[in-house]
């Protein structure tokens, strides 16, 4: 089964929902189960803020790598009841970057978007599965507070546009792949701050008889401070590391090397009324993403993210 006919099932049953949208209430012995579809985002915590590179938002940065990245994590429908909701989301996301960093002598204003040598993408696609515990977080951490556990099914893949092979740089490449990924979230506000926390765990599923990833473990820290109804200045830190498999594959051993990358963000957000502009700076150590994984740099860069929920 190829990987798009794997999804249309699932995808054909998003689409019936989603034609069908609008909300449904209906008694639950004493509770009342509020029906939603479409709701917006796919976690009551949203991912939106994380430093990960791996975050479904509109955004540009420069690292001094270009890159530019589209998705969403949206929310299909959710289920209110007994002071908790759950919610059934989709995720999607494209990612273009350059294959080389900026270089303004050779590149000019061309190379501000991701056209330096060759192009590189990798996208990701997946379903989640997720409770908030709305009413006891409130009661233990306050208003602002939330709790929440998801469960995520994704799968990656790396691909380049170039001549020929890309001069075999991009031959032989570990990929990603498919992974079951649970994450549990908490936001507490301490005064005026929000602070999240989230950690998840990329548990890797074999493809074609090999995995090429066993597991790996992933942490968000997120601070964003509600100063004004129009600039809030915020500051986040991710953290991941993918342990490397070794299997014997069609005659000969694999050996993929571990995987690690920590990147933080510090910048401000401007809250509006079609989603909110994110301005930030960067710092990240460790290995690349999708087909530069086996970069492992020092990086500084700026970039502008939009997000919509």
């Amino acid at each position: 089964m190829t990987q798009t006919t794997r999804w249309l099932p699932i995808a054909s049953v998003a689409a019936t929902l989603l034609v069908s949208s609008g909300t449904a209430r209906a008694e639950l012995g004493d509770d009342e189960l509020d029906f939603r579809v479409f709701t917006g985002a796919s976690r009551a915590i949203s991912h939106a803020m994380s430093a990960s590179r791996d975050t479904a938002l509109l955004g540009w940065q420069m690292s001094p790598y270009t890159s530019l990245t589209a998705g969403g994590d949206l929310s299909l429908v959710s289920f209110g009841f007994s002071g908790l909701t759950l919610r059934v989301g989709f995720f999607g996301m494209l990612e273009l970057e350059s294959a080389r960093p900026y270089d303004a002598d050779v590149d000019g204003w061309n190379g501000v978007l991701p056209m330096a040598g060759v192009d590189l993408w990798r996208g990701l696609m997946g379903f989640s599965a997720g409770v908030s515990l709305d009413e006891l977080a409130k009661r233990w951490l306050g208003p602002r507070g939330q709790l929440e556990a998801v469960l995520s099914y994704r799968h990656e893949s790396e691909h380049f546009t170039g001549p020929g092979d890309g001069d075999g740089e991009f031959e032989d490449l570990p990929i990603i792949g498919d992974f079951l990924m649970p994450d549990f979230a908490t936001r507490f506000p301490i005064g005026p701050v929000d602070l999240e926390v989230r950690l998840q765990f990329k548990c890797f599923v074999p493809s074609g008889g090999f995995r090429q990833y066993i597991v790996g473990p992933g942490m968000d820290l997120i601070a964003r401070w509600q100063l004004t109804d129009w600039i809030q200045p915020f500051v986040s830190v991710f953290g991941e590391y993918l342990w490397g498999n070794t299997e014997p594959y069609e005659g000969r051993t694999v050996d993929i090397p571990d995987n690690y990358q920590v990147r933080g963000l510090l910048g401000v957000v401007f809250p509006g009324r079609l989603g909110d502009v994110q301005l930030f700076t960067s710092l990240a150590v460790g290995h690349g993403k999708g087909l530069l994984v086996f970069r492992e740099e020092f990086l500084w860069g700026w970039g502008i993210r939009l997000a919509f929920f």
